[in-house]
């Protein structure tokens, strides 16, 4: 038993560097020390009596028998995150934690007021929130619900429309009586734009034409919330979702510009696994955000 007990710890330490590719990045994801790590990995391959990775100076690959070995464990890994859920849903009462994954935007601007408000029915619930870019597996992970604006949504999860949006162009009552208001697109390369370094080009349609126009200005960032305030300041124009700019448009700190040219329209969805019995807090929260964009039709 003991041994047995010893070689399921080294398949989960090789899982763990098999996903990252990276002894140093396993060894400090796992908190031990790479050398212990490297023994229990050579460990396991003398008791299987194959390799299951290829060493170099610069990277470290999986074998044949290294994807098969990892292939199992995320199987298994899947396994005891569905018993775990399983044996959570037994509670019948609404309380404890939910993990949600979602956008930054969307969590400033509707997921905190959300759950706050969630929170004053229900007091015995809690959440951890994860706002990280990265497009977690439902069934690897152990997030209860994410949030996604996607065209494509995972077929193995179930997925429900929460809201649709579009992006719009919005600048500051003092930016445009200092540069005047742009009447079509390609105006925009005389205005300062604010966008993200990566992003160069803004697309527009008139419902005949597609165009592409190129953008400058001289603030650049990869934060939507620093390029709404520097818009507020009076810096230039922003194109932005149209739920972030509401509120300043709503107190005319900001004012929409081409408004008669359509830029894109996304649809924002929940998303979480098939399972038989959801727990009762999760079944509360669900139907509670459907029914928080569904009564107010300025979310939507």
């Amino acid at each position: 038993m003991q041994k047995l007990h010893k070689r399921v710890e080294r398949y989960v330490l090789f899982s763990e560097v098999a996903k990252l590719l990276s002894f140093a990045k396993a060894a400090d994801s796992l908190a031990i020390s790479r050398s212990f790590l490297s023994s229990q990995i050579k460990q396991l391959e003398k008791e299987l009596g194959t390799s299951l990775l290829i060493r170099s100076t610069r990277q470290v690959r999986l074998t044949p028998a290294g994807f098969k070995v990892l292939e199992k464990m995320q199987e298994i890994n899947s396994a005891i995150i569905s018993m775990e859920r399983e044996l959570d849903q037994s509670k019948s009462e609404i309380s404890g934690l939910l993990r949600i994954t979602a956008p930054e935007m969307f969590s400033q601007s509707h997921l905190t007021e959300i759950c706050h408000h969630f929170k004053q029915n229900h007091q015995d619930i809690e959440f951890e929130i994860d706002v990280s870019h990265n497009l977690h597996d439902l069934t690897q992970s152990h997030f209860d619900l994410a949030i996604r604006s996607t065209d494509t949504p995972p077929e193995n999860m179930i997925a429900k429309k929460l809201t649709s949006y579009q992006h719009i162009c919005c600048a500051s009552p003092e930016y445009l009586e200092k540069f005047t208001y742009p009447e079509q697109p390609l105006d925009l390369m005389d205005h300062h734009c604010l966008s993200s370094p990566q992003i160069r080009t803004w697309p527009f349609y008139d419902g005949q034409t597609r165009v592409e126009v190129d953008i400058q200005g001289p603030f650049s960032a990869n934060n939507q919330f620093l390029l709404l305030h520097a818009a507020m300041q009076g810096q230039g124009i922003i194109k932005a979702p149209d739920y972030l700019v509401q509120p300043a448009l709503k107190s005319g700190t900001l004012v929409q510009v081409l408004e008669n040219y359509f830029i894109c329209k996304n649809d924002m969805f929940l998303i979480y696994p098939q399972v038989l019995h959801r727990s009762a807090s999760l079944s509360a929260f669900i139907d509670f955000i459907q029914q928080w964009f569904s009564a107010d039709p300025v979310k939507r």
